[in-house]
Parts: structure tokens; C-alpha cells; sequence
């Protein structure tokens, strides 16, 4: 997005904000963004410890590593520009009530939440797609599954959530099973897939490089592809159709075999998945 290339300080370097007019964004190390506001003066809005927001937010900067970026304005654009980012970002901390500290976090939907958000939003390493909805279908037990296409750069992202100190139920809703994507036991050894169970929903999330890569580096198959749904109140990259995973090449299996058998790879999985997914159909966790 635009604002991401905006100037930006460290929070705790918010001293060097320049002394004009101007929007603020606050954000975390992801990119979720935390807070939107106006200033005459974006020095003073924000030296010591007068803004109303610095008592949660620096109780948890060590922790989200938050930046403000800031554009300047003329003073008279200043709250149609406010409300413009407010509703296109629709940040975390807006309108709710001021605490001596961030609302508590995460609990299963508000992390889910959290996830889809920071998964949809583009950066400058990923300025088109970042991730898509590739699909969903129900399983054998009748549960819903919902299949989300990432780069592997965002495992880490996912591996953080799994490994929450201060959220033991967050950490039991991650979890995964194992699929021989349609192969032979006797050959092959099954690939896990990372799974967030959240509302009697499955929200399985597989590396898909190279099919992002491809629908962020050719326009027509962008157009064809990709659409909007929601999940959790968050709008999300989907995928309409699915024929792009055919026009990818994408590697299933190791060269390498280990202990007698072969180890699969994602795109294993998605291609195995294909003929079961219907496009997303609607918010996930029963509606919310």
C-alpha cells in the first residue's frame, strides 16, 4: 500500500518527527497497524509521554517493535485524510476504549484475526499478493477447511503465533495433520500441514511461492484469478479459479530420498487438494 512508503521512525525514536502537519500510522514489525491519527504538529503530538496512546504502546514495543510512518498535509486536509486511513486501514486501537494497556491478546479469533490481516496486507518485497484463499472444502469428520496459499517467507510469521508465551490457547488451536497428497505409504512419507482450528473450522495455511510469485508478475492471470472474500471481518486475496496451479510449475517431491522413502513438498498438497476446493463462500468462524 502507499503508506507504506511513507517516512517512518522507530517508536522510540519519535522525537525526530517533524514539527508540521501531518497523518500518523502506527504499526508492528508486520506491518498491522495499531493506530491512525492527525497532527498539527507531529513533534509535539508526540513528545514524552503526552499522547493518550503511549501508555499501551510502549508497554508492548519491545515486543511488536512499533514505527510510526507519517505524511504531511495541509491543516485543512487533515480530517478528511484521518478518516480516509481510519476506514481503509480500519486500525486496531481506533474507537476503542483507552487502557493503561493494549486489549488483551491473542485469544483464538483475535490471533486468527490478526493473521489474515497482516497476511493481506502488501509490502514492498510483496507489492501485489502476499497470499490468496485458494479454496474450501469439508473433510471426512464434516469439518470445514479453509486452504491459504503463502510465501515461505511468512512461516516465520505463522511459527511465532504457534509459539505464543503468553497465550496457551492460542497455542492449542495451532496444530496439523498428516496427507500423502494421494501417494503410497510404501514410498512416500507424509507431508504435514499447519492448521488453525478456530469456531469448528480448519484454517490450513500451505507454501505456495511460486504460485504467488506468478500471479504478482503476470497481469492477465492476476485478472482471472484473483478476487476478494472475508474472513473473520477481514477482506482477503482469493482465488476464483484455480487453472493457474496447472500453468505453475512447482516442484511435489524431494530429489533426495530419506530413510528409504520420498518427502513431499506443498504444491503436493495444493495439487492433490485442487479437485475438492470450492471458492470461499463466506466469513469465517460461524460469521464472524
Amino acid at each position: 500500500m502507499e503508506w507504506q512508503q511513507w517516512a517512518s521512525v522507530a517508536f522510540i525514536d519519535r522525537k525526530l518527527l517533524p514539527a508540521s502537519p501531518g497523518i500518523y500510522i502506527i504499526t508492528d514489525e508486520h506491518f498491522f497497524v495499531w493506530y491512525v491519527g492527525q497532527a498539527i504538529n507531529l513533534q509535539s503530538r508526540w513528545t514524552g509521554r503526552a499522547h493518550h496512546r503511549y501508555p499501551q504502546l510502549i508497554r508492548t514495543n519491545r515486543k511488536l517493535q512499533h514505527r510510526i510512518f507519517w505524511h504531511l498535509f495541509l491543516p485543512q486536509q487533515l480530517n478528511e485524510k484521518e478518516q480516509f486511513y481510519i476506514h481503509l486501514l480500519r486500525p486496531e486501537l481506533n474507537g476503542c476504549k483507552v487502557k493503561t494497556y493494549l486489549p488483551k491478546q491473542p485469544q483464538v479469533e483475535r490471533e486468527i484475526k490478526r493473521l489474515f490481516k497482516v497476511l493481506n496486507k502488501t509490502t514492498m518485497l510483496f507489492p501485489v499478493i502476499r497470499s490468496a484463499v485458494a479454496g474450501e472444502y469439508v473433510n471426512a469428520e464434516g469439518t470445514r477447511c479453509v486452504v491459504t496459499i503463502i510465501y515461505t517467507n511468512d512461516c516465520l510469521l505463522l511459527g511465532k503465533s504457534a509459539r505464543k508465551r503468553y497465550s496457551a490457547e492460542v497455542k492449542r488451536a495451532w496444530g496439523g495433520f498428516d496427507c500423502l497428497c494421494g501417494r503410497s505409504d510404501q514410498f512416500y512419507k507424509p507431508l504435514f500441514v499447519n492448521a488453525y482450528e478456530v469456531g469448528g473450522e480448519r484454517f490450513e495455511f500451505v507454501v505456495g511461492s511460486d504460485v504467488l510469485w506468478h500471479l504478482g508478475h503476470h497481469a492477465d492471470a492476476y485478472r482471472q484469478s484473483v478476487g476478494q472474500g472475508e474472513l473473520f471481518g477481514v477482506e482477503v486475496t482469493t482465488l476464483h479459479q484455480l487453472d493457474v496451479l496447472a500453468l505453475v510449475e512447482m516442484r511435489e517431491e524431494y530429489d533426495l530420498i530419506g530413510y528409504d522413502k520420498k518427502t513431499l513438498w506443498d504444491a503436493a498438497y495444493l495439487r492433490y487438494r485442487k479437485p475438492m476446493l470450492a471458492p470461499l463462500k463466506s466469513s469465517g468462524g460461524n460469521g464472524h
